[in-house]
């Protein structure tokens, strides 16, 4: 799993963007680790030195993760996580969510179970103070999870615990040798294989003596990847049916312009600013175009008619005008920023996003954070969209096979 960590706001000092790469083995890690790890890697080269347990992490920004959430759970494949100062007190899943729930179903199964152990009679035969009891794995599906264990169907435990222990207790250290979480096993005795063993059960009750055989079946779920939704973007228009206006004249740009072509095109200029004050953006343009083909236009003007083209909801047309622009002046920051906001109407986001940071790195500015932001966050939730899609139809074709 590959995810991205940010510390700050990008264009702001302090910003730091790192990518860390998260083996399979870690998806049942909690997050605990990986803020470690990532604390860690940014220590190696930033100054000054974090400490991990005054930083907590964020997914989305604004949403605290928890230390003991594991990692499978809160992050996915390409997903943004913020590093965030501010320790995380709390540990445990939020209150009144199914892990919660889960979580204190344990506690009152283990609070029952040391009741039991404290209540059960002390005249139990010295000798046999501890039973040897034998289980037999008949059955094991891992849902398709890589598990790092040797453990295989066929394969026999030998657990040494007390006969007034309960079934529950017995799987607790189950789990341990075998790798399945207590939930995903069921313990049946040999003679009555289709009635699994109640975890309050005591062993002594279940079976006579340790000589019994009893039988383990593990099976954990198959969890089903969510794929996560994209909300619409209601600054998409797509590109629009009008062709595009005329283009500055190659035999103009490569003759020197006369002063009557220089003439005509202030005026042209001078008119379309009176055009534009009054409203009449259709007239403004028509000047806008006229002044952009009697004489070679600067990237400048090239970016005027860009921005009035955005405005009238042509963004195609608006982002040729910033490339001729660039053409012109590839260090133009104002020709970036007008073909970084086309392209986010043409639903282009990798370009779009591309096309602001330039634009920030050429010349920063505050009143376009706010869009670059947006737009670089959904070109990254669309990649992860569409590689979560990919590896389903991946998945789907493996299982028709």
């Amino acid at each position: 799993m590959k995810v991205y960590v940010i510390k700050g706001v990008e264009g702001e000092a302090g910003y730091v963007k790192q990518s860390m790469k998260l083996p399979k083995s870690w998806d049942a890690k909690p997050l605990e680790e990986v803020l470690k790890l990532c604390v860690e890697t940014y220590n190696k080269k930033h100054e000054p030195k974090l400490k991990a347990e005054e930083w907590h992490l964020e997914r989305p920004r604004g949403s605290t993760l928890f230390p003991d959430d594991h990692v499978a759970a809160a992050l996915s494949d390409y997903c943004d996580v913020w590093l965030v100062e501010g320790a995380v007190k709390y540990k445990g899943p939020p209150p009144g969510t199914a892990a919660a729930l889960e979580a204190a179903e344990a506690e009152e199964r283990k609070r029952q179970e040391e009741e039991a152990a404290k209540q059960a009679p002390s005249s139990e035969n010295p000798d046999k103070a501890q039973w040897s009891v034998k289980v037999k794995c008949v059955s094991l599906d891992r849902g398709g999870m890589d598990v790092k264990s040797p453990w295989k169907e066929g394969d026999v435990a030998r657990v040494n615990i007390e006969p007034h222990a309960t079934v529950g207790m017995l799987k607790n250290r189950l789990g341990l040798m075998v790798g399945a979480h207590p939930k995903h096993q069921t313990i049946t005795h040999p003679l009555h294989s289709d009635s699994a063993l109640g975890d309050l059960d005591k062993l002594k009750d279940a079976m006579a003596s340790d000589q019994v055989l009893l039988e383990l079946t593990i099976k954990v779920p198959v969890v089903v990847k969510e794929i996560e939704e994209v909300s619409d973007d209601e600054g998409f228009t797509g590109p629009e049916p009008e062709d595009a206006p005329p283009e500055p004249s190659l035999a103009a740009a490569k003759a020197a312009a006369t002063e009557a072509d220089v003439d005509r095109q202030a005026e042209a200029k001078g008119r379309a600013e009176e055009a534009l004050a009054s409203g009449d953006l259709a007239r403004a343009l028509d000047l806008l175009s006229e002044a952009v083909t009697v004489a070679p236009p600067s990237a400048t003007l090239l970016c005027k008619r860009g921005d009035l083209l955005l405005k009238l909801a042509r963004p195609r047309a608006a982002s040729l005008d910033a490339e001729r622009a660039l053409e012109k002046n590839p260090d133009s920051a104002k020709a970036y920023k007008l073909r970084a906001k086309a392209r986010r109407k043409l639903g282009e986001y990798d370009l779009a996003s591309a096309d602001f940071g330039q634009a920030q790195r050429i010349d920063f500015d505050d009143s376009i954070v706010e869009e670059q932001s947006y737009v670089t966050n959904r070109a990254k939730k669309l990649r992860a969209k569409h590689l979560a899609e990919a590896e389903q139809l991946n998945e789907n074709h493996k299982k028709e096979e």
